[in-house]
């Protein structure tokens, strides 16, 4: 895939993370009930992070959460 095309699925795939933590702050102080919104928003911004990353840094992440999982029991 081309590295502009993995760029902008990374930029595209933070922005709607940074949108969703948004939207989690007007949850808390108004208490409106927007989770479903919030749900499918938050996937299709990981598939977009998870498209714009290279195989090696998912293996990288991978690990990492193996290795905290496993540590932490």
């Amino acid at each position: 895939m081309n590295n502009d095309i993995k760029g902008m699925c990374l930029f595209l795939g933070f922005i709607g993370l940074g949108y969703v933590l948004f939207l989690m702050l007007i949850v808390a102080f108004t208490g409106v009930k927007i989770v479903k919104s919030i749900l499918l928003i938050s996937m299709l911004s990981s598939l977009l992070v998870s498209v714009g990353l290279t195989s090696t840094v998912k293996n990288r992440i991978l690990v990492f959460v193996k290795s905290a999982f496993i540590a932490g029991k």
